[in-house]
């Protein structure tokens, strides 16, 4: 993760040298927050002998953060960008298997992303983007509790609009996958073989950039 976001800030660093072709919209370093819907689902597999179980569980809360990045032009309508963004969120939700429930509960989120965009005016941008995430777990079975750091992707598009010379506003959406785990101590609890948990996201945000 961290070697991740040291190659990101030393991107930002060496930029300016190769925007110079840049479009005055969307040239520079840039700050910003956001903020918007977040759903995690997490699907928990069980196998007990030759029985197999399944429970998705979908929870909704708010997702708010911040970013810093830096965009230079590729060409007089081609924008690339890089960006770190720090994501925290609101709410946990349960698993139910049977008359047994795990608690699920997501912290905070880093991000280190790259986006290609194309600018259909001179002060708007339509985007894809893609990059590395990990995001912050907690599980309680009632029993036993346990924090893990998931490293995943994530992908995603949106679209920006400078307001004034200095500040912008986008809107994006974003999907991750941060892969699935073995969990014995959860197999126990349940009384079950073997039980495994996938973790996957949506999110919708919205968010401004003042940039300098």
């Amino acid at each position: 993760m961290f070697k991740s976001v040291l190659a990101v800030t030393a991107f930002l660093v060496a930029a300016p040298v190769l925007a110079q072709d840049a479009p005055a919209a969307f040239n520079g370093p840039f700050v910003g927050i956001q903020g918007g819907w977040q759903q995690d689902r997490q699907t928990l597999k069980t196998l007990d002998g030759a029985f197999t179980g399944s429970a998705t569980n979908k929870n909704d809360g708010f997702a708010y953060g911040g970013q810093i990045g830096y965009d230079f032009g590729l060409s007089p309508t081609t924008v690339f960008g890089v960006e770190v963004a720090l994501t925290g969120r609101t709410g946990n939700g349960d698993l139910e298997n049977g008359a047994d429930s795990v608690e699920l509960s997501q912290g905070r989120t880093i991000s280190a992303t790259g986006r290609l965009g194309y600018l259909v005016d001179p002060l708007s941008l339509l985007y894809v983007r893609g990059g590395y995430s990990n995001a912050q777990y907690r599980i309680d079975d009632g029993f036993t509790q346990v924090s893990e750091n998931r490293d995943g992707y994530t992908v995603g598009a949106g679209y920006e609009r400078m307001f004034t010379p200095n500040v912008s506003g986008r809107v994006e959406y974003n999907y991750s996958d941060f892969g699935s785990d073995d969990l014995p101590f959860v197999a126990a609890s349940l009384g079950v073989t073997d039980a495994e948990l996938k973790y996957r996201r949506h999110a919708v945000t919205a968010g401004l950039n003042f940039r300098f």
